[in-house]
């Protein structure tokens, strides 16, 4: 995953890239770009996770200007994707409302058409 010879500069800055990548992805996305996006994410998270374990006190962020714009970047990132997931989530939630949905709660949350509990599978 990382070099030893990798600073964490140029691991971050690798992390950057890869949300900006899945950023630009397929506004309407299938399953196996979803689940290609879940694997990328967990790289990141990794990767991030692992650098900071590693940092020492000569390049912590505060002390490196250019990391810290690199992990500024990162945190502009993760922010949009949060977005777009939560648009996607959304968008979901009202395809399942206008199916299967009877209106409202009091608190706005769609309310979904309860089903019978099935005692057998049926094949």
């Amino acid at each position: 995953m990382t070099s030893p010879q990798e600073s964490a500069l140029e691991i971050c800055q690798r992390a950057e890239n890869m949300l900006r990548e899945i950023q630009s992805g397929e506004l309407v996305p299938g399953t196996q770009m979803l689940a290609q996006w879940e694997t990328e994410l967990g790289q990141v998270a990794a990767l991030l996770e692992a650098t900071h374990g590693s940092m020492t006190e000569e390049c912590k962020p505060r002390n490196n200007p250019a990391l810290r714009q690199v992990l500024l970047g990162i945190r502009y990132r993760a922010g949009l994707l949060k977005l777009q997931f939560q648009h996607g989530s959304n968008y979901c939630m009202g395809l399942l409302q206008l199916r299967m949905g009877t209106g409202y709660s009091a608190e706005g949350l769609p309310v979904l058409i309860p089903t019978e509990a099935r005692s057998s599978f049926e094949g």
